[in-house]
Parts: structure tokens; sequence; C-alpha cells
């Protein structure tokens, strides 16, 4: 690995401060509980914000990395989203707990999750200029667990210094709470500037003769590979997100599970998908990116199924720690594969359809489980729902060919 891979992997370790604190674990809750105060209406406010931002980035993603490729604009909207994503993080300091708050705050988390979003497709096609040809997987699995790493380290310095602290504590203004925004703001700018600050990444000059249109990446003369690899993608990055959206209810419905041990399982998942894309990133170089994905899927497959029939909640952590583990080598060599499929003048219009298949159906999987546990009342029949999506997406996956 050269310098400019290790500056790409630090962006990974920097934004994933934004998707655990802000949207997942503390600022969620903080919205819901202190500003909403109703954890019900709250978790569904938050969540249809989540879903605008992600519809607005499947239907313009594509688009704006059309027009990057074009006109050459990867570092300019890389380096405008992430600067807008972290102003608007910051900017939720001001959401105080009252219900007066309410849109306030989800128009700004509406704006800073589009933003980040937008930021992740223009860095992730700076993959393919952070590494060697044959050590591409390796640097996607090594940013991957460095995200992994930043989001357990931001989790718990937040909880410490911010949540539980005798100095920050008002019970009127939550100052501890609205506080780790500013935390996130910091964390990302300090730690994406490396990446951010180079300039000497090759510039790839328009050609119109080599360059792809969007619609010929995803027809030529029949479906492309890459419209196979996509919608493969779409099914089972579904899937991947339902377990993300959906385990935690199911945890705490079935097992029990308690605050605390809901945060031990999400540290232990992080840890586990650490280690995964760590490993995962170097099978990817020797196997190929499809090969490490079908693997992980099957594996992924598997323990999903013993966590459905097992009785126990030790059996349960073991098994969820073994989830995290295959859960890491998806999310990198998916990133590898796409990165292979398309031509070097395609990468920011292929990121973002790429981006596309993870968002435009990601409201499906939540429904599939939510639904069907309504229908049979049964919570592990319910879940067992994201089984369909991830052995479907694993099938699609082998009619994807061309990839050495």
């Amino acid at each position: 690995m050269n310098l400019k891979s290790y500056k790409f992997s630090l962006y990974d370790f920097a934004n994933s401060a934004f998707t655990t604190v802000i949207i997942t674990f503390i600022f969620s809750n903080y919205f819901a509980e202190s500003i909403v105060q109703d954890m019900v209406n709250g978790q569904a406010y938050w969540g249809w914000a989540i879903s605008v931002s992600g519809l607005c980035i499947a239907l313009s993603g594509p688009f704006l990395g059309n027009l990057a490729d074009k006109k050459n604009l990867n570092s300019i909207i890389l380096k405008s989203s992430t600067y807008l994503c972290i102003l608007f993080t910051a900017a939720l300091w001001f959401a105080k707990p009252s219900t007066e708050y309410i849109l306030f705050t989800l128009i700004i988390v509406c704006l800073a999750n589009y933003f980040y979003e937008l930021s992740s497709i223009f860095y992730n096609s700076l993959l393919i200029h952070s590494a060697d040809k044959q050590h591409v997987g390796k640097v996607s699995g090594f940013a991957f667990a460095l995200g992994y790493l930043g989001g357990i380290i931001t989790l718990v310095l937040t909880i410490i210094l911010l949540i539980q602290s005798n100095y920050l504590i008002d019970l009127d203004q939550k100052i501890n709470f609205r506080s780790t925004a500013i935390f996130v703001a910091l964390w990302f700018l300090i730690f994406s500037y490396p990446l951010l600050s180079q300039t000497k990444y090759k510039k790839v000059e328009p050609n119109k003769k080599k360059s792809n249109s969007l619609k010929k990446i995803l027809w030529n003369n029949g479906l492309t590979n890459t419209t196979r690899f996509l919608f493969a993608r779409l099914l089972y990055a579904d899937g991947l997100n339902t377990i993300f959206v959906m385990g935690g209810i199911f945890a705490v419905g079935v097992f029990k599970l308690s605050i605390n041990e809901l945060l031990m399982m999400s540290v232990l998942m992080n840890v586990a998908a650490l280690i995964g894309a760590s490993f995962g990133g170097y099978f990817n170089d020797k196997y190929n990116s499809k090969k490490t994905i079908s693997f992980s899927l099957i594996c992924l497959i598997f323990f999903s199924i013993l966590i459905i029939f097992t009785q126990s909640k030790i059996s349960f952590f073991i098994f969820s720690f073994f989830l995290g583990l295959f859960i890491g080598p998806i999310q990198s060599a998916s990133r590898v594969m796409i990165t292979k499929l398309t031509k070097i003048e395609d990468q920011n219009k292929a990121f973002g359809l790429f981006a596309t298949s993870g968002k435009l159906t990601s409201f499906f999987g939540p429904f599939l489980v939510g639904t069907i546990t309504f229908i049979t009342e049964n919570q592990r029949i319910g879940f067992a729902s994201v089984l369909l999506l991830l052995f479907f997406g694993w099938i699609i996956l082998h009619r994807t060919k061309g990839l050495k």
C-alpha cells in the first residue's frame, strides 16, 4: 500500500462517525426521545427522512456521476459534498429538545445524509486511483476495516466523554446529546482532510471514444454484466440493510436484550466486520470479487438460519459475530467489483449507479420483514424473509461474468 492508499482509507475512518453516531445510535434516539418526545413517531419520522435522502441519491447519483466523468468534476463534487455534510451535521447542534424543532431537525438530517451519500459516490470512484491493480481488494478491505474501527471509537468516545459526562449534562437543553453533532463534524473534517487535500490524482480526460453512456453501461445488445451485478447487489444489499435496520428490534423482541447488551452486540458485530473486511481484502485479490461475495453470502445465509432457530442468548451473540464477519467482505468486494467491471473513464457514473442499486429499494426489505411478521405474528418467521433477498442476490450474482 502506498501513501494514496492510506489517505483513501482514512476517509472511511472519518465518515463512519456520521453513520454510527448521528444516523444509527446516538442522535437518532435523542431526536425520537427528546425532540419528538414519542419513540414510535420519532422512529417513523427519522426513517422517512433517511428514506427521502436515499431516494434523492438513487435518482440523482448516476446523473451527477455522468456529469463528473464528462467534466472531470470528481474532486470538486467530493470536496463540496463532504464539507456540506460536515456543515449540516454541525448544524444539528441547534436542534433543541422541543417539538418545535422537529421539522428543522428532519430537514437538516435529510440534507446531511444526502451529502454524505453523494460524497461516498465520488470517494468510492477514487479507489482505482488509490491502489495498484493487484492490491485493489486489499486497499478496499483495509479502508472498510478502518471505517468499522472509526465507528467503534467514535461511539465509545461520545458515550464516555459526552453522553455520560458529569459536566455537559443539562436536563433542559440536552447539551451532551447536541454536542455529539459538533464532535462528529470535527472528526469527519480532521480525518477526511488528508484525502481532500490530495491534488495529485491522475485526471481522466473525457474521451468519447472510450467512455460509455449510462445506457451503454447498462444495456449493450442485452443486459451487461454490470447490470446483472447491480441487480444482484440491489437484492443482497437490501438484505444487509434489513439486518442493520431490523436486527436490533429482532434482538430485543426475541432474545430480550437490554440496552447495554444491544450496544455490546453492535460493538461485537462491528469488530467482526472489521476483521472480515481486513481478511476479505486479501481473498478478494487472490480469488476475485465475485468468489469473495459469493462465499460470504453463503456463510451469511447459513449463520442467519442458525440465528433464526437458536434459543440461546449466548449462541445468538456467537452467531451474530460470524454474521458480522462476513458482512465486511461483501461490502468491500462489492466496491472492488464495480471498479473492475467498468472502465476508468466511467468510474463516477458507475458508482452513481452503484449508489442507486443500494438505495432504490432499500425500503423493501424492512417492509417485507414487517409485513410477514404482522401476518404470522412471529418475529423469527418475519426475519427469515431476509434470506430470500440474500439467496436471490446470490443466484443473480452467478449470472455476472467477465471478472477475472
